[in-house]
């Protein structure tokens, strides 16, 4: 077995585990050494392409023992996290971060969202977001790029709902000043075909080129090593064998399934960890317009609906962002091609204790992952659709919505919640800042430790935590 000694191992090379890096370089030493492992490689972009994002090798699902095969999961192991993600990076509500001081359900998280905002610009920044300085998320600074046009059904709904029906912000490229051609608008954004869409492994991979980092690929990390209460490096396997690595600081980011994964199998047994295991649950819903030909929008998603993002009703039934989709869902009319509009509705989620992610006895090389149903709060927003899509349609140019109908639990493709954080060990892994409880040279990554299941895409809130971590570590 070979050994080696760094100041950092990271495990991961994802949005959280590289904003991580990003923020951690800027004030690491000119003689630190910094390890990071990944267990996938790097993807051609146009083998990507040719494979519509199936980056070959072992899919996810063989990686994995699906103890609920009525609940899928998503996730590409590759440099960069994969890149299945489509580029949606709304914020999180304000209120989102006191969902248990306000309406008595979930968890508050041990940070506001005035703690967050100021990583949010920086992310947004570095990713070179488009976006409007609209609706109920409070800004510091303007996004530096103007949000994409709406299509012709936005027009239409932000005429009734000023304010709360917006331009949907999104790492897809509305100026050239980017660095990256403008978006296309083809609706293919898991796999760009033009690059306009950020994604770590065509435009951070220079982070990984740093004198000062060393990239391993194909590197399986199977634990952390701990010793008289410290996290003292990593255990990975490559090329068939099994190597250690010495590390004074370890972050592992390798997603909310791995995550938890590798750390139970370093021997913690924190009650929480792999515990409370979320994502959002998606519905779609087809509406047929009047005289409205729609499209012509400048990206997949157009408008972002916050009018159900919050209030009261988040008692009983979960809260919901909709989105309004610019990929053309055609009509088979004469004349009527277009007379149509695709919404998708976005539910939060109160996570269970009893979704999570566990040792496999029958494999020890794989997780195994129990989500048994969806919860009684989710269904309370199902049920709620029908009344809530009467209500945002009201009074506009609509001739008849279809409720579109959902295969197995559904899901989101954002794995979150295993690694929560939180004040009490008891019921969360992490503090604020990202670090173990117990082990403070253990900071653990990624959606996994966000403590409730907001509606909004994760990759904004998660890289935006990520670079306070490392920020607060040279505090």
């Amino acid at each position: 077995m070979s050994q080696k000694s760094f100041s950092l191992a990271v495990v991961g090379t994802g949005f959280a585990s590289t904003f991580f890096l990003l923020e951690y370089l800027k004030h690491a030493r000119k003689d630190e050494r910094i390890l990071v492992l990944e267990r996938g490689r790097r993807v051609d972009p146009a083998l990507r392409l040719q494979r519509r994002g199936i980056l070959g090798g072992p899919g996810f699902n063989d990686l994995i023992i699906n103890r609920t095969p009525q609940k899928g999961w998503v996730q590409n192991i590759a440099f960069g996290g994969g890149s299945c993600w489509t580029g949606n990076t709304p914020r999180m509500h304000p209120n989102d971060f006191r969902t248990r001081s306000l309406y008595g359900v979930g968890t508050d998280w041990p940070l506001t969202y005035e703690d967050i905002e100021p990583y949010y610009v920086r992310v947004e920044h570095a990713m070179g977001i488009a976006g409007a300085s609209e609706g109920p998320f409070p800004r510091s600074e303007p996004y530096r790029y103007p949000a994409h046009r709406f299509n012709a059904f936005d027009e239409v709904l932000a005429a009734k709902y000023p304010g709360q029906h917006i331009h949907f912000p999104s790492a897809r490229s509305s100026s050239v000043e980017t660095g990256r051609p403008v978006c296309c608008a083809s609706g293919v954004c898991s796999v760009c075909p033009i690059s306009s869409k950020f994604q770590i492994d065509l435009h951070m991979a220079q982070l990984y080129d740093d004198p000062r980092v060393t990239l391993l690929l194909d590197a399986e990390v199977e634990r952390v090593d701990i010793e008289a209460g410290r996290v003292t490096g990593v255990q990975y396997r490559r090329e068939g064998r099994e190597q250690h690595a010495a590390a004074d600081l370890v972050a592992v980011g390798a997603h909310a399934i791995m995550t938890p994964f590798i750390l139970l199998r370093s021997g913690l047994s924190d009650p929480a960890l792999g515990r409370y295991l979320n994502e959002q649950i998606s519905r779609d819903v087809q509406v047929d317009l009047v005289g409205v030909d729609n499209y012509g929008g400048g990206q997949a998603v157009t408008g972002l609906g916050a009018m159900f993002l919050d209030g009261a009703s988040r008692r009983d039934r979960p809260a919901c962002l909709v989105e309004n989709w610019n990929v053309p869902w055609l009509r088979a009319e004469h004349g009527r091609w277009r007379q149509r509009a695709l919404l998708k509705f976005v539910f939060e989620d109160l996570p269970s204790a009893d979704n999570h992610v566990s040792l496999a006895p029958e494999d020890a090389s794989k997780p195994a992952i129990h989500y048994p149903r969806a919860s009684s709060y989710m269904q309370a927003g199902f049920d709620s659709l029908e009344g809530r899509v009467t209500e945002l349609l009201s009074g506009l140019p609509v001739e008849s919505f279809y409720i579109l109908p959902k295969q197995g639990i559904g899901g989101s493709a954002h794995i979150q919640g295993t690694t929560r954080m939180g004040t009490d060990p008891q019921t969360s892994v992490v503090d604020a800042d990202l670090r173990h409880h117990t082990l403070r040279n253990l900071l653990v990554l990624g959606g996994g430790s966000f403590p409730t299941c907001p509606a909004a895409n994760p990759t904004l809130t998660l890289s935006a935590l990520s670079i306070r971590a490392a920020e607060r570590l040279f505090v």
